[in-house]
Formats: structure tokens, sequence, C-alpha cells
């Protein structure tokens, strides 16, 4: 359309256009169009009106030419691009403004083009989607990237000029990075919605550009610095390159140009850097480096395998420190036990700290370094005892003292290395050991430390673990009260007193490192006397015990006297002589004793009169000769020489030993310590470990026979691992150890091979425990009943015939199960009187009576139980059991609803012609129910029910009243075949107490206090609060009931009714009394009362109601002033008038009392219809008062009337 605006004229007449263009008319749109184009394209396009521009452009479109205007603009554009921009970029190739020429063509041209697309908008919306070519704005774009961008030499001018800004920059060059970013943005525009341009045009070039630099750089680094420069200058370039890429690329570059720079620089380079001499992890683990191993493991966890590189670099620098501690004790070089252990838990204190603040706690470096602890601490075969050896030293009394926060973390740390030992039980054994002689020689420091360590193995290794351990504590407090007894009454009776002060400590055999026999030696008499009375005594108040003798864990205390050679000519030795109280094993104190006989002893004759074990004979003997020649109890005079070391000296027959005389010591109370190695020799560890690999043996046939019983059947390689599974806690069987386990239990007949599958072991131990159990007569009964016993055959003499089976139920207790075998029958007299006889589960056909209605996850509740089988074939099967079934519920009453649940039971498999299921009994046995608080079985009841009070009955029940019936049923799945099963129905009652009291009466109190509303008056401005608040309060009971109430749509329950309806009622009471408060404050102003709302309101409501208004005021006096001025102020001629002396004051004094009277009266008026209102609103609310009494009341009552039931 074209508008001609006239001079002078607002009007505006619109030429139609033609129907049928002609070619000139189709021309010389064109021709406006195009010239309009070129105009724009040339930043001339203010003299332009678009919207001429849009209609001929839409003109031609509509009349089916625009072909003829795609085609002309696709000419127009590229003769522009050809012959303007071209031309410009061209020339800014030979100058250094290149980008900037660029960038502003390209401006100008986006510019243009977006102009041009919104003349052209209809052909975009028409014509492009029609034929499918190019939008306009994008055709723009594709003709400047072909006409221009990739015009030969610009291309690569451009590719060239921004790698070479790039490159600048990277060498410290300052760029303008603004033209780099806009040249950027137009590659990444002219792939339209596609990097393709972006990606061939500049960032391939960019990255192989960038990798070739890369490497050059970091082959420079490495010659230059070292670990911790080159780190640090990669990191460098990561962050000017991250910086770089998110400044003026694309982001998908920053990825890939950091992606091809760790390639470069790290991965290429990651062992020169992990393993560089003097500087790599070695030396930095070796100087406790811990920011520079920080800033290589962030550096290397940006690469694959960078952490895995750097661990291993790790794991062999911790495997040779741990290796040579190792090698330090067994070449000599270190010969403390203790100190062995603290150097561990050293170098694993040094790094954890490594892993907490260079590794940031790196899963797999925290596995590396236990995996490493775990290998070398495990090296050492003796690292079991000297762990135990540690513990010890610092348990016992005189240690080196240490707070108990400071004894715990010692003990967490030594829980450390508990946890990669492998030979748990050999730490076992060694413990015991060291924890009897700390409790035995009451060394412990305290019985809460004790217990403490003793909590921490229970948590690493389970109960069975330090379940012996716990018992020794549990014998020393057996022991303190034995001991205590025998006091109580070797002092109330002189009789039994004691030789000697003694005390005993009572051991169970399988929990302390103890002889199972007792150990020969020859107790002095005293001693010996003492022990006897003991036994005496102990054996009498424990019968069936024995007592067996362990000297080598006992202690003595002895009184000395030393007689010094330099006082023997004294008028008066024993004023010279030395009284000593001597602390010695049993062992020391039953050598010193034989001195008090003779002077002078042989070591022949010490072995004969006391029958001590030569080996701890050697280190009693050696404890009390060493030392300096003051401080030896014993002299010993030998021809061979006694050698000082870990391994005990040969002792000599023919030597001698007498007391030392010249023995002092500045304490009086002298402890002797028997002389111990500082770990087990070679023989003892040998003697041990035969005791452990023993002890082994057994473990491991414990665990195939537990793995065999449960699994049956298993493969060789399947029961490997499963051993080594249930193991692996307490030591790591070899293969070689448990095939030969496997072998000894098939020899002795637990397992035994398959004929058909050599490594197919099964397990047939129960054959074997019953024939040890088992007398004569049962055997041969077992054998002839199962002999021939097919489990799959139904036990029937004519298999037309169904098997009676007789279903028992015991109330929530037990399934009672019998039927006849009539493969299972014998005559009691042929084998001993046999008359019952027991089969586990799965050994004699048993039927598949399942519940039918079972929900519970196990399908199967029954607890496998032995079948009883009788002579006459009968068997009776009791499989406790807990079923769960699901019941239909009927909420309508709830809650003074009854309930019944059914039970039913039925074979699986066996229709009614193979096995007939029966009742048996009289139905339930209720003789084992326990009632339950919320139900109540029902058999007859009567509830009398009155208007507010409630008499109950008490439930009496029989089975009567618990039916259970049998039925035979078709099912679809086999119409030829029914099958009967037999319900068994509970009717159950649910109890109301619990309701009533904390839900129906306090609910119904609250909404009692709806009715305080109508009372309360309105000036309190409390009413609408109140009832809010009660409203409030019914909703919050609404919501109780509805989370306690079963969720079913099939009925409303009664309790919901209930507080529905209060729920209406308080609703309605905060209608009302809005009402109400509407009605109290109305004026005459405002609202006008009707005649029929005043008779019915103020005059037949009240007299019903008995109500009466409140009486008027007396105090208007305006009433008796109105009375006097009346005739004075109605008279048309008054004395004033005809008399002329009145002055005209007086007129105006008589004209305002006139206004006064009237304005009274107004407010009068104002005042009446006011007490109206509010005399309205009284009544309404008495009105609302007893009805809202009413309807709670009945409301109450009809609901609660209509419930069936009410069950206390």
């Amino acid at each position: 359309m074209k508008a001609h605006k006239k001079e002078g004229c607002n009007k505006m007449r619109i030429r139609a256009f033609p129907m049928n263009m002609d070619e000139s008319y189709v021309e010389s749109t064109w021709e406006l169009l195009r010239g309009a184009i070129q105009k724009i394209q040339i930043q001339n396009n203010s003299v332009l009106s678009f919207e001429e521009l849009y209609r001929n452009a839409y003109t031609l479109v509509l009349h089916k030419h625009g072909d003829k205007l795609y085609n002309g603009l696709r000419e127009v554009i590229t003769e522009h691009l050809q012959k303007k921009i071209r031309m410009d970029v061209l020339k800014a190739m030979k100058n250094s403004n290149f980008l900037e020429v660029l960038n502003d063509a390209w401006n100008e041209h986006t510019t243009s083009m977006i102009m041009i697309r919104d003349i052209l908008m209809y052909m975009d919306r028409v014509y492009v989607s029609q034929h499918s070519v190019d939008p306009v704005y994008d055709l723009g774009l594709i003709l400047f990237r072909d006409e221009v961008i990739r015009y030969d030499g610009i291309r690569d001018n451009l590719s060239n000029t921004l790698l070479n800004m790039i490159m600048a920059e990277r060498h410290g060059e300052a760029i303008h990075m603004l033209s780099v970013k806009n040249a950027c943005l137009m590659l990444m525009a002219l792939g339209i919605h596609a990097r393709t341009v972006y990606e061939e045009d500049f960032e391939n070039p960019f990255l192989q550009q960038s990798a070739e630099f890369f490497r050059e750089e970091g082959l420079r680094y490495l010659s230059e610095n070292n670990a911790s420069a080159y780190i640090q200058k990669v990191q460098q370039r990561i962050n000017e390159e991250s910086i770089r890429a998110r400044h003026y690329l694309d982001a998908m570059t920053e990825v890939k140009i950091i992606k091809v720079l760790e390639e470069e620089l790290i991965s290429k380079n990651l062992r020169i850097i992990v393993d560089m001499e003097n500087s790599g992890v070695v030396h930095m683990l070796t100087q406790d480096r811990y920011e520079d191993l920080n800033a290589m493991y962030l550096l290397l966890k940006r690469v694959p395998n960078g952490l895995t590189v750097m661990s291993s670099a790790m794991s062999n620098y911790l495997r040779q420190q741990g290796t040579a501690l190792v090698h330090e004790l067994t070449n000599g070089i270190s010969t403390s036990p203790v100190q062995f252990i603290e150097n561990l838990l050293s170098l694993k204190s040094r790094f954890d700290q490594f892993l907490s603040q260079a590794f940031e706690n790196d899963s797999l470096f925290r596995r590396v370094i236990s995996s490493d602890f775990e290998h070398f601490f495990n090296l050492n075969p003796s690292s079991p005892e000297y762990l135990s050896l540690f513990i010890d030293d610092k348990l016992k009394k005189g240690s080196k003292a240490m707070s108990e926060s400071d004894l715990e973390n010692v003990m967490d740390r030594a829980m450390i290395l508990f946890r990669h030992l492998q030979e748990k039980d050999v730490f076992e054994r060694y413990y015991k050991q060291h924890l009897a002689k700390r409790l035995l020689h009451t060394r412990s420091l305290a019985d809460d430390a004790e217990k403490s360590v003793i909590a921490k193995l229970r948590m690493e290794c389970g109960c069975h673990f330090t379940s012996k351990i716990e018992g020794m504590f549990k014998d020393m407090q057996l022991s303190a009260t034995i001991n205590e007894n025998i006091r109580n009454m070797r002092d109330a009776h002189p009789e039994f007193a004691l030789p000697i002060d003694f005390s005993a400590s009572v051991l169970t055999t399988g929990f302390w490192p103890t002889h199972g026999s007792a150990i020969r030696c020859i107790l002095p008499s005293a001693a010996n006397e003492a022990f006897e009375k003991f036994k005496h005594f102990y054996l009498n108040s424990h019968s069936g015990r024995i007592l067996n003798l362990q000297p080598q864990l006992g202690t003595a205390d002895l009184h000395a006297e030393f007689y010094p050679h330099s006082s023997s000519s004294s008028s008066n030795p024993k004023q010279k002589k030395h009284k000593h109280i001597l602390c010695v094993s049993t062992y020391q104190m039953c050598i010193l004793m034989l001195f008090n006989k003779s002077n002078q002893y042989t070591y022949k004759e010490i072995v004969e009169q006391t029958a001590i074990p030569e080996k701890d004979l050697k280190r009693a003997l050696l404890s009390l000769i060493f030392g300096k020649s003051t401080q030896q109890v014993l002299c010993r005079e030998s021809k061979g020489a006694a050698t000082t070391g870990d391994r005990l000296p040969v002792l000599h027959e023919e030597d001698v030993f007498r007391v030392n005389e010249e023995f002092s010591s500045r304490l009086f109370r002298v402890k002797i310590q028997t002389l111990l190695a500082k770990g087990e020799t070679v023989p003892e560890q040998r003697e041990t470990r035969g005791k452990i690999e023993e002890e082994r043996k057994l473990e491991v046939e414990a665990a195939i026979v537990r793995i065999m019983k449960s699994r049956q059947r298993l493969g060789h390689t399947v029961l490997l691992n499963e051993i080594v599974n249930q193991l692996k806690h307490r030591f790591m069987p070899s293969p070689i150890m448990i095939k030969k386990r496997i072998e000894g239990l098939i020899e002795r007949d637990y397992l035994s091979r398959d004929p058909s599958d050599y490594n197919m072991y099964t397990y047939v131990a129960y054959v074997c425990v019953l024939s040890l159990l088992a007398d004569y007569n049962e055997q041969i009964l077992y054998d002839d009943l199962l002999r021939g016993y097919n489990i799959l055959e139904r036990p029937v003499s004519n298999c037309s015939k169904p098997l009676v089976v007789l279903l028992e139920l015991v109330l929530f207790q037990i399934v009672d199960v019998t039927w006849y075998d009539y493969n299972l029958k014998w005559n009691p007299e042929e084998y001993g009187g046999i008359s019952d006889v027991r089969f586990p589960a799965g050994k004699i056909w048993k039927p598949d009576v399942l519940l039918y209605n079972n929900v519970d996850p196990n399908f199967d509740p029954y607890y496998p139980s032995n079948l009883v089988v009788y002579s006459d074939g009968k068997i009776n099967w009791i499989p406790p059991a807990i079923v769960r079934s699901s019941c239909k519920m009927d909420v309508t009453w709830f809650p003074f609803d009854d309930q019944t649940c059914c039970l039913k039971f039925g074979s699986w498999t066996y229709n009614d012609r193979k096995l007939v299921l029966e009742q048996g009994g009289n139905g339930w046995d209720m003789s084992e129910y326990i009632e339950n608080g919320e139900w109540l079985l029902v058999g007859e009841v009567r509830i009398v029910c009155c208007l507010f009070v409630f008499l109950f009955a008490v439930s009496q029940f029989t089975t009567a009243d618990y039916p259970v019936r049998r039925t035979v049923k078709l099912y679809e799945c086999c119409p030829d075949e029914p099958y009967s099963d037999v319900k068994y129905c509970l009717h159950i009652r649910r109890r109301t107490l619990y309701y009533g009291f904390n839900l129906i009466i306090p609910s119904l109190l609250i909404s009692l206090m709806t009715l305080l509303g109508f009372i309360l008056p309105v000036e309190s401005g409390e009413k609408l609060t109140l009832e809010i608040t009660i409203l409030l309060s019914v909703c919050v009971f609404l919501t109780m009931v509805s989370q306690m109430t079963p969720s079913t749509s099939e009925a409303v329950s009664l309790i919901g009714v209930f507080f529905s309806s209060h729920m209406i009622v308080v609703s309605a009471s905060v209608v009302f009394n809005v009402i109400v408060l509407n009605l109290h404050y109305r004026t005459q102003d405002t609202h006008r009362m009707g005649v029929w709302t005043r008779k019915v309101l103020l005059d037949w409501f009240p007299r019903l109601l008995l109500m009466r208004r409140p009486l008027k005021s007396n105090s208007n006096i305006h009433n008796d002033i109105r009375n006097d001025l009346e005739p004075l102020l109605n008279r048309k001629e008054t004395p004033i008038q005809r008399t002329n002396d009145i002055c005209h004051l007086l007129e105006q004094l008589i004209a305002d009392v006139r206004y006064i009277r009237e304005f009274v009266k107004n407010e009068e008026e104002e005042q009446e219809a006011r007490n109206d209102w509010k005399f309205a609103a009284m009544v309404v609310d008495r009105i609302c008062l007893i009805a809202f009494s009413f309807v709670i009341l009945v409301s109450t009552i009809g609901i609660f009337s209509s419930s069936p039931h009410i069950t206390v």
C-alpha cells in the first residue's frame, strides 16, 4: 500500500494492488527494492520507508515472484561483497590494520543483513520455508564466508595473523585482544550453528602450532630447571593459556588447548619429572617437601596415569625404607623389637602426613601406602611377636610414663600395624602369653588400658578373636574372689591356717597359654602344703574339675638374710647381716629354698632336687648369677665360660652354686628379673610355629566343613575362594594347606569327590555323625527305613488314592501337620522297642502345604525342623512359623470396627485326588494365645449402650467361635483338577480406649469451647480470635486421625464423620461470629433496620428467649428544656413582639436554643439506632449459643450411638 498525504489534510488515500501483476510492475518493484538494499549496504538508509519496502517485498512473494526476489538479493549481496568489501580487505592486507578493517566490514555487513532480513521477513516465513533455501540472514553469512573470508589470500592471511598475534602474546608482547576476539566470534558465526569454519580456519592450526610450541618449551624447561621449578612453570603456562582462551577464544577451545598442553608438557615428560635426580619424588619425600609434592600431585592429577606413575615412585621409596628397617633387625643392626615397631610407626606417621598434606587423602595413595606397609611388615616372620612385645612394653608398669590420651594414641597406631598383619592368629598367641605375665605378675598398667586394647582387637577381628582374652580377665576376677573366700575361712577357722601367705590364680585351660597337663616341679614343703590345702578347698567347692599346677607362671616373695664375710670375726655378726625381700619366680624360689638345707649345690643336684625343665632352670639360674659381684644372689664356680647374649649359655653338671653373702642393694625389696631373650630363639620359634600350624589345620578343616555343610556341593576353585574369604581376617591359608586338609576330610568321610568330576566335592558328614550318635537298634532302623526310599514318591499304597493330611494351628505359635507314610512302618519289638524316630527335613517326603494368602517376603516361613515318624507310619511335623497374611479391612466403624482375617492353607502342586487336606483337632488352639493391646479376639460379646453411659461385657470365646472350613476349588489354570484347602478365620475387634481418651474426648471438649465465642462480649475484641484458634485445634486432631486411619476410599470411617462434623460446626461458628460483629458495629448512616427485621430481632426472638433490653438513661436534661421552651418557641406572637422593649439579643438566643434542640434530637435518634443493632447482635449471639449447643450434642450422640460396639 502507498499513502499520499495532501497538504493541510489528514485524510489518506490507499491505492489497491493490481490483481494480475505484469512484468513491468514486477521489474519496477524489484528495482525499487534493489536500490533500497544497495543504500542499506552503504549505510545510506535514512531516507528509506521500511514500511513501503516491506509491502513491496510482500507483494512480490504473494504473487509468486519470490524466486526473482531471492535470486536478485543473492546477486546484489554478492556484487557488494566482491566490489566493495573484498577490495577493502585486500588493500588492508598490506597494512597492519588488517583485522580492524575486516572486523569493521563484518560489523557493517551483519548490520545491513539484519535490516534486509527485517524488510524481507515475509519471504523468510513463506518462500524460504516452502523452497528449503537458506534464510536471508544466513544467506548473507554464507556469501560473506565464500566471497571474502575464503577468498584466495584472505583466508591464509587471517589464520596467520591470528596465530602470530597469539604467539606474540605468549612471548610477552602486547596485542589488541578485542580484534582477535571479534575475529573468532566472526568465524564462529560464519559456521551457522556449527564450529566448522572456526575449526578449519583457526582452531586446528592453532592447536597444531601450540603443540609444537609446548613441545619445544617443555624441552627447554627440563634442561634449565629442576622438577619443582618445572612444575611451577607448567602450572603458570596452564593458567596463562586458560586466561587467554577465556578472554578471546571459544569456550571449547580452552578445553582443547589445555589438553594439548597437558599432553606435551606433562604426559610426554611424566617419567622424567617423577624420576628426576635430586629433585624428583624420591628427593621430595626424603626432604619432606610437602608443598612441592602437593604441586606435583595436582599437576600429574590432570593427565591419565599421572598419579599411577607418581604413586609407583612413592611405593618404591616406601618399600625401600620399610625393607631397610626389616633388614636392620634381621642383620643384628637393631636388636630391639620395641624399637623396630616404633620405627615402623614413625614411618607410618610420616607417610600419613604425606597423604594428608601432599596427596589430599587420595584413595590411590592410601591403598598404595597400606599395601606397601603390609608387604614389608610381613617380610619379617617375627612381626606378630614384636608387635605384641611393643604393646606389652607400653602396658606394663614401670614403662615410660604416658598420659591416657598419649597411650590411647599409641594403641590406635599399633592397631594400624595390626590391621596390616596377615598372621593375626600368631599375634593372638603371643599377645596371650604377654598378657598372662602382665596379669599374673600384676604388671599391668591399668585395667582400662587393657580393656581398651581388647575393644580395638574386637572391632578389628570380631568377638571370636577376643573371647579367650576376655576369659583371662574373668578368671582373674574369679581368682580374686576365691582367694578372698579362703582368707575369710582362714580367719574364721584357725585350723585351716596356711604355713605361708599363699594366693592362687585359677586359670581356664582353653584361655591361658598353659600346658594341658601339670608341669613337673618339686616345690618346697611349705609351698606344697599350701597348694594342697588350696586344692582341697577348691575341689570341694567345684566338683568335677581338675587342678594342674603351672609353676612357670607363678611368683614368690622370699625373706632373705645375707652375712658378709667381713663381719664373721665380729662379736655380734647378726648386727651386720643384710635383710632383703627377693621378688622371684616360682622356679627361682625352688632353687633358693634349697640353700636353707646346704651351702652349695651342683647343677646336677639342683636338677634332681627341683625337677625343673632344663630350659627354664637355665634361665632361672642365669638370672641369679648374672650382674656385678655384689648384685649376684648366687655365685657360680665353673670351668666353662658363661656367654652373654640372646642365646642361653651352656651350664655344666659339675658347676657349683653358692649363696653370695656379699649381696647388697640399696632397696629393701629387690626384684630379680628372669633372664629373657628379646625375642624367641630359633627352637622356640619352631615350636611355636608348629603349634600354630596345628591350630591352623583345625581352623581350615572347620571352615571347609562349615562351607560344605551350607553349600552341600562345590567345585575346588570356588571352595578355595570361600575358605580364603573366611580365614583371611586371622591368617592367609596356602592352597597347599587347603588341599591337604580337603584330602584329610575325604579320608575321614566328611567329603567325597564326584566320580564324574574330580574337582567337585560333596558334603557327606551327616551319615558319619548319625552312625556315631545312634545306638545299634536305631541305626538298623534308620538303614531299613531308608533302604530304597524315594523322597519324590508320594507315600500311598495305591497311587489312585489321595493322601490325607491333617492341619492344626496354635494361634501365633506353630503349625502342626500330620499324615501317614506307609513306607515308614515297623514293628517296635523288632527294633529294641523304638516307637518313634526323627528325620531332618529333606530326608523323607513332606507335603508342600503353604499359606495361599501369604504376604511375607520369605515365601516359605517354616523352620526346617525334624519330622517325627511313629511306628504305625504316622508322621507329625511341627514347624515353628510366623506367617503374615493379607486381610481386607472395613473402616466404616473405625475405631469401633470388627475385622475378619482368614489363613488359607493348601497344597501347591497336589490336587484333591492326590492329597486331601483336612482339619486336625477341634480348630484353633488358644492355649498359647497372648492378648494384644490393640485387638481383642471376639466370641460372643454383648454391649449395652445408653445416652452417656456405656456398659462393657468381657469377651468369652471358645474354639467354636473361630470356625475352620475346608473347601475344594477349581482354578482357571487347571479346571479338571480340584484343589482342597483349609481356611482358619479369626474375628477380631479393635479396642477403643486409646482413641477415646486421646482423640475423641479432647476434640469434643475443644469443640464445646466454640460456645464460649457466643457468650464473650463483642467489646472484648476476642470473639473471632477464639473461634479461629478452636478451628486450628480441630484441624490438628483431624490430621492425626487421617494418619491413623487405614488408607482406603471404599468407605468413610465413623471417627472421620465425627471430626468432619465438628469441623463444619466450628467453621460455621466463625461465620456467625462475623455476622454478629457486623450487626454490632452497624450505624444509622450505613444501614436502616427494616420493619420485619425489627419485629423478628427486637420483638419476637427476645420474648421467646426471655431477653430484656437495657434501660434508657434518665440524664437527658434536654427533655425538660424542651418542655419549658416549647410553648415559648411555638407561639406566633410573643410578648417580645408586642413590646418593643426586648432587644434583638434575645431573639438570637432563642435561635441558638432551637439549633441545640435539633442537634440533640438527631444524636438521640442515632444512638437509639446503634443500640437497636447492638441488641440485634446480642439476640443472634443467644440464638447461635442455643443452636450450636443442640447441634454439637445431637451430632455427637447420634454418631457414637450408631457405632456397633465400644470395647475397652
